[in-house]
């Protein structure tokens, strides 16, 4: 008996168990196939919805300390920055807070605060100095004012942790005022194409954030000039290219090496003091650790 004949009258013999196995494997491959086109479907969706998040911000700067607001400024300033592509820059201050609704007692945990001027507004292109809040003013995401049934003209109360020489966390950290509370009157809240979504950390829930003045929240955390965060826009005009991972690199490459340029003393807490009495520099920081 031939080869050829073999098979054929095995495939005729047990049609009903190769349906089985073929439907089966076809089963397998159609859900394989699927769940890899959901999963990359799923991380496109929240890669856009996180860089739809950030507006016109393309590089963020942030430290775990307070630098100077002017660094901002100085970057801005370098020739290298225009020619290598970037637009502007905008300092603000970003920290988490909890924010309890006075009126309703309703409190919220783990929200973010910017603390923004009208430059804000003016980078991502959303308007200008009347947009910003002032005084004691706070704007809420949609988000949060729905979920504490906040409106104008009700009262917030915002309590965030004080920078400290000291974490909090080391053996001889403060643990009896680790916050301050900062009383604050609601102007509105923000719709999502009005930057009230946006945010700095990768989210897939509604962002619950707040907008407070800029210098408020300086002088109330005692950083009177300081900023711990700088978001920075690059040009995006032209067609995307194979290229543009590259340049992404360059351009990366390119700020970090003007920002270590223009990186002073003070921006890492140190400073340097001349003692001539001793002929000598005292290099002192202002962490304890």
């Amino acid at each position: 008996m031939h080869t050829a004949l073999l098979i054929k009258r095995s495939l005729v013999y047990f049609w009903r168990t190769n349906l089985a196995v073929t439907l089966g494997v076809a089963i397998a491959v159609a859900v394989l196939a699927g769940a890899l086109l959901v999963g990359d479907s799923v991380r496109a969706s929240l890669r856009d919805l996180f860089l739809s998040r950030l507006g016109r911000a393309d590089h963020i700067v942030s430290a775990a300390s307070f630098f100077r607001e002017q660094l901002a400024g100085e970057l801005a300033g370098d020739a290298r920055f225009a020619g290598g592509g970037f637009v502007a820059t905008c300092p603000l201050i970003v920290l988490e807070a909890t924010v309890t609704h006075e009126r309703s007692g309703r409190r919220a945990a783990g929200v973010q605060v910017y603390g923004v001027d009208e430059r804000f507004w003016k980078f991502h292109g959303a308007g200008g100095a009347d947009d910003a809040p002032r005084e004691r003013e706070v704007l809420l995401s949609a988000g949060l004012a729905g979920e504490l049934d906040a409106e104008a003209a009700d009262v917030m109360l915002l309590r965030m942790e004080k920078p400290s020489a000291i974490p909090a966390e080391s053996l001889h950290g403060r643990k009896d005022d680790l916050g301050r509370t900062v009383r604050l009157n609601v102007r509105g809240s923000l719709a999502p194409d009005a930057l009230g979504e946006f945010s700095v950390r990768p989210q897939q829930t509604a962002v619950r954030a707040v907008f407070v003045p800029l210098r408020l929240l300086q002088r109330d955390l005692a950083q009177e000039g300081k900023v711990n965060t700088i978001l920075v826009s690059a040009n995006r005009a032209g067609v995307a290219t194979p290229d543009d991972e590259t340049t992404a690199a360059t351009k990366t490459a390119l700020l970090e090496t003007v920002l270590r340029e223009r990186l002073a003393l003070e921006d890492f807490g140190v400073t340097l003091r001349a003692l001539e009495a001793q002929r000598s520099i005292a290099l002192e920081t202002e962490s304890a650790l």
